[in-house]
């Protein structure tokens, strides 16, 4: 089996895209947040996984190299194969404004792990996901006859907004793109995972490509949106989430292995239960915990190598909230890294330009 992320930068000759967990922090320090996340992810799952295979799909070409950290050294050094894949097949149009347009390049990636050439199991995985400790439950399920998908919302009912869209208003755009789309109420899947044999991977990547085209057809100029006004490229699970409700054969729901974790200090969503999970999957956590702990990891001789995989939780849990408290000194160790963050925020808003009237 393997194990895979992805990591994409936005080329200096396209529009810029929102990234809504980074809007103050520029596309070149934005690209060192990824690396590092990359950094941990697979650190992680290399003692978590010490017999899978460890591939990184990337578009970015240059010098990885922060700090006195080369990141391609060292993710060479535990075993990882770099890839390089461009960004072109389910790259959204540059007309349109988009959220998290780089999020759709694990479409490309999905694809490639869909081709002869690729092993036979594969799991794909954003990569501010973290792994907690070995599961063969979990790799016997990626290794087994069915698509791992993750629902994303199971505790939604059919008319809960969130984000000011509800399921039921999926499905009617779904029902506009496709007049025989047999959800009504379709299930929100989260990309931070989606895992397989090559030949159901290939069935979501080809479904992928036919939607792509019909609506790149359909809609040339101006994108289909919910009723939120959200449009369709607005993320990939929109378009993830089209295909694979209508996939005809089994899948198999990933949430007893993998949770999305709110970690900010407005909102969080931390369970006591989530400290016995296999992955975590950690969006707030790119600016917060995982580059403290990235410094560690690409330490070879740091506690983190050393500690038994069943201390990895609760080594882990203390930099990242999950689910110890906010004055654990780990924790706060990450608040600090904050400070010039908040104190560069502050300065904007105080420096802002008042709005005429």
């Amino acid at each position: 089996m393997n194990i895979v992320t992805s990591l994409c930068v936005d080329d200096t000759t396209t529009p810029e895209s929102l990234y809504p967990q980074l809007l103050d922090i520029s596309a070149s320090k934005r690209r060192q947040v990824y690396w590092q996340c990359v950094a941990v992810f697979f650190a992680t799952s290399v003692r978590c996984n010490p017999e899978a295979g460890h591939i990184l799909y990337t578009n970015d070409q240059e010098v990885a190299n922060w700090e006195g950290i080369d990141f391609r050294q060292f993710l060479n050094s535990i075993g990882v194969e770099i890839r390089t894949l461009a960004f072109e097949t389910f790259r959204p149009p540059e007309h349109f404004i988009t959220e998290f347009r780089n999020a759709f390049y694990k479409l490309d990636v999905l694809r490639a792990l869909s081709q002869p050439e690729a092993g036979q199991y594969s799991l794909l995985l954003d990569s501010d996901c973290v792994w907690t400790r070995p599961d063969p439950a979990l790799s016997r399920l990626v290794q087994s006859d069915v698509l791992v998908l993750l629902d994303a919302e199971p505790e939604s009912l059919p008319d809960t907004k969130i984000h000011g869209l509800s399921r039921r208003d999926m499905g009617d755009l779904y029902q506009e793109l496709d007049s025989n789309y047999p959800v009504a109420v379709p299930l929100h899947f989260g990309g931070e995972i989606i895992g397989g044999s090559r030949e159901r991977l290939a069935e979501v990547a080809e479904q992928l490509s036919q939607t792509w085209e019909q609506i790149r057809q359909t809609y040339p100029t101006s994108p289909p949106r919910f009723r939120n006004k959200r449009s369709i490229f607005d993320g990939d699970e929109y378009m993830t989430s089209f295909v694979c409700n209508r996939l005809s054969r089994p899948w198999a729901d990933a949430s007893p292995f993998i949770r999305r974790i709110w970690t900010t200090y407005q909102n969080t969503n931390v369970r006591p239960s989530d400290a016995q999970l296999t992955l975590w999957h950690l969006p707030n956590e790119k600016t917060q915990g995982i580059p403290v702990i990235c410094r560690r990891v690409v330490k070879r001789d740091s506690q983190f190598w050393k500690l038994p995989p069943a201390a990895l939780a609760d080594y882990l849990g203390s930099y990242l909230g999950v689910p110890h408290p906010v004055w654990r000194p780990r924790r706060l160790l990450t608040l600090a890294t904050k400070l010039p963050r908040l104190l560069l925020i502050a300065k904007r808003l105080l420096h802002r330009p008042a709005t005429a009237t």
